[in-house]
């Protein structure tokens, strides 16, 4: 039987699981599921949301926990830790091998507590068969954003796990996420439950935690740069939006003296294994992953992630900022953006309109292009995301900053917003959307600024047009185009500007990388 009143749950939590207490936000989701109610709890990274369903795992009794978990990383993860704890857990998942039959025997014999199961593994008629023939006392849904097309992560196996709830008996349901917009709230409620939830909802609000924006100038200078800033080497995930960055920024790291792993879905479940393993037992090791990595994975001494690129939605950043700082040390974020990134998230194009699910991806999308681009402070937007309202927080650039910082960093963007429109990236209303946005926010001009030419290009800026323009031409040539159908003379000065005047620049890197954009150009048209 599960314990009938929090005093028993509080024993298990001690006796078990080795807290003395409930973490804020737990005790009320635990009572709830003790009196059988339906219920969803959207608390932040670190508040304890696999204790829910663990905790009834480990109560006396008959009947077995079923926990629908995304990725197998996590299940991996969790099933480590409660193996430590003497609790009986299997998975099932499309990655087994012998460990499959010992699993599903668990499982018929009642002998395993608690059952974490891929969604397209539930789907299987099998699977069911299977778990007809047990009493589900608990089905858990985690990471239960993933059931949404306005949520980050989309999995279309998650649309039919009400329905088999529904085939299952219809057992107590519990759905937990870190992060979900009132939008992804409400699709998670029609979806997954057949009986009115309790919804539980903790503040999304990170006291130890700073974020940091910057314009991508010499990224992996910048990387390196963030990463050190704590002094001695601490434990860090470096986020990239593709495989071939993830490889060639975990080998550069290393040859720079840097505990780096990579992690990706292309690599083999052998050397991901072995990555995350490392991840969990090196002192100072740094994660280079793509978003196949993270969720779930509770590492507490994690201090800084770094997004080498633009995240793809507000909710997918905060998830994964939310695993830095699990400790209630102090944690930072930094995130990389070009104005390219920005110009290719911020329109939602026509043909969109009339398609859900495509709305919702723009929409996000825009959603994080607006966080990257808008003074003011970056957790008072964010947190405006999910329908909290806040003060500022005080920790983030702009709040450090302040109102004297305001021009030199908007000076800086809209540099780079004209940059992106003379080279086709965004269009006019685009720029006058943001520069409206900073109008509401930067403090207005005394009087009318005197109009002034721009200085002459220095030496390294005069080299690096070079550069960009010999680029250019080789695109040109390839495409049978005038040069200035790649990009205007404007854009190739606005991105020489762009370079930094700190002494000592990479100059060959910041060519690589402006060649490299003009290369990204040519690809988007």
């Amino acid at each position: 039987m599960t314990p009938s009143s929090l005093a028993e749950a509080q024993e298990l939590l001690r006796s078990i699981f080795g807290f003395a207490d409930f973490l804020p936000g737990q005790a009320e989701v635990v009572d709830a599921l003790l009196a059988g109610r339906d219920a969803i709890a959207i608390m932040p990274t670190g508040s304890g949301k696999s204790l829910l369903y663990q905790l009834p795992a480990a109560a006396p009794g008959g009947g077995l926990v079923l926990v629908c978990s995304p990725l197998i990383a996590l299940m991996r993860d969790q099933l480590r830790t409660l193996a430590d704890k003497g609790l009986s857990a299997v998975a099932l998942h499309s990655m087994q091998e012998d460990e499959e039959a010992a699993a599903i025997d668990a499982v018929a014999s009642g002998r395993a507590k608690l059952l974490y199961a891929a969604p397209e593994r539930l789907a299987q008629e099998g699977t069911q068969h299977l778990l007809r023939n047990i009493r589900i006392k608990l089905f858990a849904i985690d990471e239960a954003h993933c059931v949404s097309h306005w949520g980050h992560e989309f999995r279309p196996d998650y649309r039919a796990l009400g329905e088999i709830a529904r085939k299952l008996g219809a057992p107590p349901m519990l759905a937990v996420t870190a992060t979900a917009s009132p939008r992804t709230r409400d699709d998670i409620v029609r979806t997954l439950f057949s009986r009115p939830p309790q919804i539980f909802q903790r503040s999304f609000a990170r006291p130890n935690l700073s974020l940091d924006f910057a314009q991508k100038r010499a990224g992996l200078r910048q990387t390196v740069d963030f990463a050190r800033k704590g002094g001695a080497k601490e434990s860090g995930i470096i986020y990239c939006n593709s495989r071939n960055k993830t490889d060639t920024l975990a080998r550069e790291l290393s040859r720079l003296g840097f505990d780096a792993l990579p992690y990706h879905a292309g690599l083999d479940a052998h050397t991901r294994s072995e990555s995350q393993d490392a991840f969990f037992t090196h002192k100072g090791a740094v994660m280079v992953a793509t978003i196949a990595f993270g969720m779930g994975v509770d590492k507490p001494d994690v201090r800084f992630i770094v997004h080498a690129d633009l995240p793809t939605s507000v909710e997918g950043y905060y998830q994964e900022i939310g695993r830095a700082g699990r400790d209630g040390a102090p944690a930072r974020a930094l995130t990389l953006f070009s104005p390219a990134e920005l110009a290719l998230r911020w329109r939602i194009p026509e043909a969109a309109q009339d398609n859900e699910a495509a709305a919702g991806d723009y929409a996000r999308r825009q959603a994080m292009a607006r966080l990257a681009a808008a003074p003011g402070c970056r957790f008072m937007r964010l947190l405006a995301e999910f329908g909290e309202e806040s003060a500022p927080c005080g920790r983030c650039d702009h709040c450090r900053g302040g109102p004297i910082a305001w021009p030199r960093r908007l000076s800086s963007l809209a540099l780079g917003w004209r940059a992106a429109l003379a080279s086709g990236f965004a269009s006019r209303d685009d720029v006058a959307e943001v520069e409206e946005d900073i109008s509401q926010i930067a403090p207005a001009p005394t009087s009318a600024p005197i109009q002034q030419e721009h200085p002459p290009l220095t030496v390294d800026e005069a080299r690096l047009l070079c550069a960009l323009e010999a680029e250019r031409l080789a695109i040109a040539k390839r495409r049978g185009v005038a040069p200035r159908t790649v990009a205007s003379e404007q854009a190739l000065r606005a991105l020489a500007r762009e370079r930094p005047k700190s002494a000592g620049d990479p100059l060959l890197h910041e060519i690589a990388d402006a060649a490299a954009l003009l290369r990204v150009i040519d690809q988007a048209r």
